[in-house]
């Protein structure tokens, strides 16, 4: 008898639940390839709500520009986007606040978040690529060359004034009216449009009305040893 193949690449362990990664994710009118989606229940809000049937942490790589990106839930109940680019891309190494207007504004209320691949904690709670590759010579200084992602890491958050906050200290009776919980899909499309800009940078396009984007000196990029 032929053996059915599976409809999974693989397994997420998170905790003492093993999650399926589905082989296929469609999110608005969008198909992915999740790479790595996970569970973690001490993350995830607690009660009903729109997050109810969310994963805590999804991997893929965008279909329209081919960069890598994750959406993870963070210790407030929220979600963060980011998307990754490559040694030799004009932004790579550069911190959030250099990171030209054009692009900077475009998710959410901003790029906040500027970093080489995490090391620390879990693969489940890591801003990093699921695929280990060489290291970038000019890797900034201290970071890990061995076995991990040489990609630089830009990402936007959904904890700011406004944003509804599923595990906040605010009093329930004192959180703004109209706060928004920022859920998956909306925070998928704030990912892929972060991972647009970056693209558009590296492909030569202009920034608004076609002018070009003005990148910052040397000095305004992390200590890239």
């Amino acid at each position: 008898m032929t053996k059915k193949k599976s409809s999974t690449r693989s397994i997420a362990r998170t905790g003492h639940k093993a999650v399926a990664v589905p082989k296929q994710l469609t999110i608005g009118d969008t198909e992915i390839r999740p790479e790595q989606f996970y569970l973690i229940p001490e993350r995830h809000p607690a009660g009903p709500g729109p997050w109810g049937e969310e994963p805590d942490k999804l991997a893929w790589t965008d279909p329209a520009t081919g960069l890598a990106c994750i959406i993870l839930r963070q210790g407030d109940g929220t979600l963060s986007g980011y998307a990754s680019v490559d040694p030799g891309h004009p932004l790579w190494g550069f911190t959030y606040d250099a990171v030209p207007s054009a692009i900077g504004k475009a998710p959410h209320r901003g790029i906040d978040y500027a970093e080489l691949c995490s090391n620390d904690g879990p693969e489940r709670v890591r801003v990093c690529h699921s695929r280990p590759v060489q290291m970038h010579r000019s890797a900034p200084q201290g970071a890990d060359r061995a076995g991990h992602d040489d990609k630089w890491w830009f990402g936007f958050s959904t904890s700011m004034p406004g944003d509804h906050v599923p595990k906040g200290s605010k009093p329930r009776l004192h959180r703004e009216e109209g706060e928004v919980y920022r859920d998956l899909g909306y925070v998928f499309e704030q990912t892929r449009e972060l991972a647009a800009g970056l693209s558009s940078v590296a492909g030569g396009d202009g920034g608004e009305a076609g002018a070009p984007l003005q990148l910052g000196s040397p000095t305004t990029k992390n200590d890239l040893g």
